[in-house]
């Protein structure tokens, strides 16, 4: 670090320089849902900055901590703006009627999802319900039928306008039918997510989240194919004991657990007898960083 360095106006200088970046539409809005968990970083960029015996501005601290706290605060409780720590509820019920297989879309840009089978005599496709922020657009869910197949979808427009905070309080519980074989793709932003396919007939799953912890189950009764992309995630993948399975894994990931069980063959992990199964799961996973644990 060289001594005419100062951490205050090269922070400025990055913040400025991402809210140029979406203004013209080269940076997605939902960028700062990410980057606002990293705000102690700049505790610890003071911290060295005096460590090192270099004069740090007051003033440009006061700027920052306003940039940070007060301006997000007085937009949350002025009038003119919605209030992002107000929550809505919106309910999801879908009927089952005679559709003998179906989709389900989820495109939510900030959520926590909780994702499981609904009761075995249940008529609904899918239920269960999205809490969100007023200061967020509202979810919007659709259903299609042709020929015995059905699509639900279930989408959410990332917020215009200081996304970070109108992602707050966002939570998403949904429960799909056992008794029909299903589809299920999901993308979302900065999530918790839980996925619990253990009394699901889930042929194909794909999962497309940034900055998560994710937890998927999957069953031993039905075959699956799985797609699993992931940003700076934490990922834990539980498969029976009793499934045959097969994990790819195109990863930089540090930190990498697989049961003993799976033997690694160049990056992909297979478990004795994957080849001649009838019942299996067929597993691809996509990291940037974090943790990957399967077991």
């Amino acid at each position: 670090m060289r001594k005419n360095f100062r951490v205050g106006p090269a922070i400025l200088i990055f913040l400025g320089a991402i809210f140029l970046l979406n203004n013209f539409g080269i940076l997605p809005w939902d960028i700062w849902t990410n980057l606002w968990k990293f705000w102690p970083v700049i505790l610890v960029l003071i911290g060295i900055e005096f460590f090192l015996g270099q004069a740090f501005s007051w003033r440009t601290l006061i700027i920052l901590l306003i940039i940070i706290f007060i301006v997000p605060t007085i937009w949350a409780v002025n009038p003119i703006t919605k209030n992002p720590l107000a929550t809505e509820e919106l309910p999801i019920s879908e009927t089952l009627g005679n559709l003998t297989r179906a989709k389900i879309l989820i495109d939510l840009p900030a959520t926590n999802l909780n994702l499981k089978a609904t009761a075995t005599n249940s008529a609904k496709l899918v239920e269960g319900k999205i809490s969100f922020s007023k200061a967020a657009e509202k979810p919007a869910i659709a259903k299609e039928e042709n020929f015995g197949q059905g699509i639900v979808t279930i989408n959410q427009k990332a917020a215009s306008a200081l996304p970070f905070i109108s992602s707050i309080k966002n939570n998403t519980d949904i429960t799909l039918t056992q008794q029909i074989p299903l589809e299920i793709l999901i993308k979302t932003g900065a999530t918790i997510g839980n996925i619990d396919l253990n009394l699901l007939r889930v042929g194909y799953l794909e999962v497309n989240s940034q900055a998560s912890n994710l937890k998927i189950s999957f069953g031993k009764l039905y075959s699956t194919r799985g797609v699993i992309r992931a940003g700076a995630s934490n990922v834990e993948i539980q498969i029976p004991k009793e499934m045959a399975a097969r994990v790819k894994i195109d990863s930089k990931v540090k930190n990498l657990s697989i049961d003993s069980r799976f033997k690694n063959e160049d990056g992909t992990y297979k478990t004795d007898g994957f080849d001649k199964a009838f019942t299996r799961l067929d597993i691809e996973i996509n990291a940037i960083a974090g943790t990957i644990t399967v077991k």
